[in-house]
């Protein structure tokens, strides 16, 4: 990944106990990960850093907003989020991933590199479903786009069969019962 060092944590160097790390996130950041689907973003991000002796806890906090397309008309418009994770760095033998959130690096490593995580955590935090605010009505979407939409969209054909049917049946109210 073509980022600068900006993401590594030299935490051999580093009394046991807390640190915190402050990094601002743009768009290089998300230029550097193949299809992220993120175009630009500004996103300010808090790593809380226990060292332990034999293990680190990184919690990550990102908040901000980065620009993605619309599930709905695909505009980029600028979407808000904020979320947090901990991940769990365990000293061993060889580099592991135990689980989602524990990692097992070499006891030999004296730095830790955070792009990876960092592009997950805001993945994660982001809504499923992306669409401009304005809510379902779509209202703030491209409106060449929706009537496009619109144009294509199946209409079910009318089965003739049903169509002698019609005005047969009136309604109980009307109707008596012999």
């Amino acid at each position: 990944m073509g980022l600068p060092e900006q993401f590594v944590i030299p935490f051999s160097g580093l009394a046991l106990g807390n640190h915190s790390f402050d990094f601002q996130i743009g768009k290089s950041f998300f230029e550097a990960f193949e299809d992220s689907g993120i175009r630009d973003g500004n996103i300010s991000v808090l790593v809380e850093m226990e060292k332990q002796e034999r293990m680190l806890v990184f919690s990550v906090e990102v908040k901000g907003t980065v620009n993605v397309p619309c599930d709905r008309c695909l505009d980029y418009f600028d979407l808000a989020f904020e979320g947090r994770e901990v991940l769990y760095v365990k000293f061993g033998d060889a580099y592991r991933e135990e689980s989602a959130d524990v990692i097992i690096i070499p006891r030999t490593e004296h730095r830790y590199d955070l792009k990876q995580i960092l592009y997950e955590v805001i993945q994660l935090s982001l809504p499923y479903q992306r669409i401009h605010p304005g809510g379902d009505s779509g209202e703030s979407c491209n409106p060449d786009i929706l009537a496009k939409l619109e144009s294509l969209r199946p209409r079910p054909a009318a089965d003739p069969r049903w169509d002698a049917l019609k005005g047969s049946f009136k309604d109980n109210n009307e109707t008596e019962i012999n």
